[in-house]
């Protein structure tokens, strides 16, 4: 029987404390709710007035001017720039009204963690801002080189241009990952692998081509302590006077008036006549 009553009377204690902390917790509640309706209604009001003004000042037509809609667009981001800001107002102040509502309850690690998410959104922020002005130079120095070769007649002038593109776009990319505070060290050593292996097979491509004419490049300069114009001469069967030399061949004119033109290596490693005037 004392079993039983001690039981109950346990039982009834614990009933009475729950009872009597539930109630001690009851006001922090209803505080806790009323930040909550209170701040969301703020939050709309504010976010709202935030959006409307920037509508009225001409901030979508200068979105408009340096790409941004453009570059939303191809992000399939179909609400206007000033709508984002509004948006990202909104969601801030509930940020802000979640960390009062938690520290309400005593929730001191939600309180810290929403904290440390609101000191990091100016850094977010800033690494955006820099990333859309990025582009927006990237894109002009694409166009820029576009319309510099193409007014010079360059015909790979936008090939050029969409490679100095990507280059800077990575670049920017790299640097906006950098500042939003993510660990880029491995993608930058991997990118510069593989420019660099770009870069030296471009190299050995390019000197392999350019080979001939560099050899008549340095044929020529050494050639002309030896020819001149007005020279007769005779090489690999060709006879004729040397009417013009530069600095990779020679123009000769034959007996019938025919101008052949002769790579100026065939001067130094091909047995050559001179003609006595």
């Amino acid at each position: 029987m004392d079993k039983v009553t001690n039981w109950t009377e346990l039982m009834i204690g614990s009933l009475s404390a729950f009872g009597e902390k539930f109630m001690g917790t009851l006001p922090m509640i209803f505080g806790a709710i009323a930040i909550l309706i209170i701040g969301w209604l703020l939050a709309k009001l504010i976010s709202t007035g935030v959006r409307k003004l920037l509508e009225a000042l001409p901030f979508d037509e200068f979105a408009d001017k340096v790409q941004v809609s453009e570059f939303l667009g191809r992000a399939n981001v179909k609400a206007r720039p000033s709508a984002l800001i509004g948006k990202f107002v909104y969601w801030l102040l509930l940020l802000l009204v979640f960390m009062t509502a938690s520290d309400a309850l005593g929730w001191s690690a939600v309180t810290r963690e929403i904290s440390n998410l609101i000191g990091y959104l100016p850094q977010l922020f800033v690494a955006v801002v820099f990333f859309i002005i990025g582009t927006y130079i990237a894109t002009f120095v694409r166009d820029l080189i576009k319309g510099a070769t193409s007014s010079l007649g360059i015909s790979t002038g936008n090939i050029l241009s969409m490679a100095v593109f990507y280059f800077l776009m990575v670049l920017v990319t790299l640097t906006a990952l950098d500042q939003a505070g993510l660990d880029t060290s491995i993608i930058t050593s991997n990118l510069m692998l593989i420019f660099g292996a770009v870069l030296a097979a471009a190299a050995v491509s390019y000197a392999l081509a350019s080979k001939s004419i560099m050899e008549n490049i340095i044929a020529g300069y050494f050639s002309r302590k030896t020819f001149t114009k007005g020279q007769e001469i005779e090489v690999q069967g060709v006879k004729g006077k040397i009417i013009d030399m530069n600095a990779t061949s020679v123009t000769v004119e034959n007996g019938s008036g025919d101008r052949v033109v002769i790579p100026s290596n065939q001067l130094i490693t091909s047995q050559t006549t001179i003609k006595k005037g």
